[in-house]
């Protein structure tokens, strides 16, 4: 699966506290002439009826009266920017705010107010750089706007900056976890299309695999199982695991699917599973169609011969098995043939027994077992125990999963 960035853009930053912050400052307290008062007033007006290109007409000769005190200009200003944010005019509006920044005086939160308008026109204006540059200065300086970060991440990944995409992700999760939020998709979306960006294939499957663990869905079990086969040090015995995952997140989809996985169970030894897993292609009409019809039949048809003479000696089998390797055998049969009761009980027995070749690869299989027959909690509890083979481990995490 292939995870693009959504392009969703986050929503405009604090215009309606700029607005309202710029009407108050505009009044009483501040201190103009009397010949500016009617004309203040009237482009008050206007911005109140929300007629910001005849604001920022009206402004233009105003700002040319001589000898403007420092207050009157800044009153002037703030309308300019107010207006010209409302008009869309971003090129004015980026310029009235960052002047306005530049006062020696400005109040800390008339600072955040002005750094989030800003920040917004940037976005509207798809200044990636300026955003960023506002936004880090922002947050350094104690800002709290909780759109701010995500603004910021988004104009990192649209200036394909992925390496600072991860660390302000990063960064986002831990203070997501340390408040008890979840982190949303789309962000862990675009964190492991940053990792896919720089090749980054252990954190792009972990991270996908935190986005399984939050948001379960089938693609996100597709992607995840499915590229366990190809992670560093895959252990090839369980391959066939990999498939039943697959299956038991229904993303058993292709013909391929379950040739593949039918395959790989005659080769365990295990027909019957072969079998069952070739009725449900057909079941489900996917096997037995087109140019590789006669091929699924003929597979099913050596799966069908192979069930029959492994039913003839399994009795026998069964009927012998002390140590713990050939219970573990009777016990995958049992599995094989859905017959999980006696599954679980013959794969306790051959824990029991010790001496075991795969002891991972069986406290899986007992795992899945219990599972199988409705005890959650053991089943869990089974799965902690499994340690030392990295894709046993990582099977036994996904498996948890699956499990909650």
């Amino acid at each position: 699966m292939y995870f693009s960035f959504m392009n969703r853009p986050v929503r405009q930053l604090a215009l309606a506290n700029l607005c309202l912050w710029a009407a108050l400052m505009a009044q009483a307290q501040v201190v103009v002439r009397p010949e500016l008062v009617k004309p203040l007033q009237a482009l008050q007006e206007a911005l109140s009826a929300q007629k910001h290109q005849d604001v920022l007409d009206q402004l233009r000769p105003l700002l040319q009266t001589a000898g403007l005190t420092p207050a009157e200009l800044g009153v002037m200003r703030r309308m300019q920017a107010v207006a010209a944010l409302g008009a869309k005019n971003w090129d004015l509006a980026i310029g009235s705010l960052q002047e306005m920044l530049q006062a020696p005086d400005l109040p800390a939160s008339d600072r955040r107010a002005l750094q989030e308008s800003l920040m917004n026109a940037a976005q509207q204006k798809q200044d990636h750089a300026l955003l960023v540059r506002t936004a880090r200065q922002y947050l350094q300086e104690g800002g709290t706007n909780p759109s701010i970060r995500p603004a910021l991440i988004q104009a990192l990944a649209l200036s394909q900056q992925h390496a600072e995409v991860i660390r302000e992700l990063q960064e986002k999760m831990r203070l997501d976890s340390v408040s008890g939020q979840k982190t949303p998709e789309n962000q862990l979306r675009l964190l492991a299309l940053s990792y896919r960006q720089l090749k980054d294939d252990a954190g792009y499957h972990a991270t996908v695999k935190q986005l399984l663990a939050s948001y379960p869905s089938r693609d996100y079990w597709a992607e995840v199982a499915g590229r366990m086969i190809t992670l560093p040090g895959f252990n090839n015995r369980f391959e066939l695991d990999v498939f039943r995952l697959l299956e038991q997140s229904g993303n058993l989809q292709q013909p391929v699917d379950f040739t593949e996985m039918a395959g790989l169970a005659m080769q365990a030894g295990l027909p019957a599973e072969a079998l069952r897993v070739l009725n449900l292609g057909y079941d489900k009409g996917i096997l037995g169609q087109g140019a590789q019809a006669a091929a699924h039949s003929k597979l099913r048809t050596e799966a069908q011969t192979k069930v029959r003479e492994d039913d003839r000696g399994f009795a026998q089998l069964e009927k012998s098995a002390r140590d713990g390797n050939t219970l573990a055998s009777v016990a995958a049969v049992y599995g094989s043939r859905q017959d999980w009761t006696q599954a679980q009980a013959v794969y306790a027995r051959a824990l029991a027994a010790g001496g075991l070749r795969r002891e991972q690869e069986v406290r899986l299989h007992y795992a899945i077992s219990l599972f199988k027959t409705g005890q959650k909690e053991p089943a869990l509890a089974q799965l902690k125990t499994i340690q030392g083979d990295a894709t046993a481990v990582e099977l036994a995490s996904l498996w948890a999963l699956m499990m909650r």
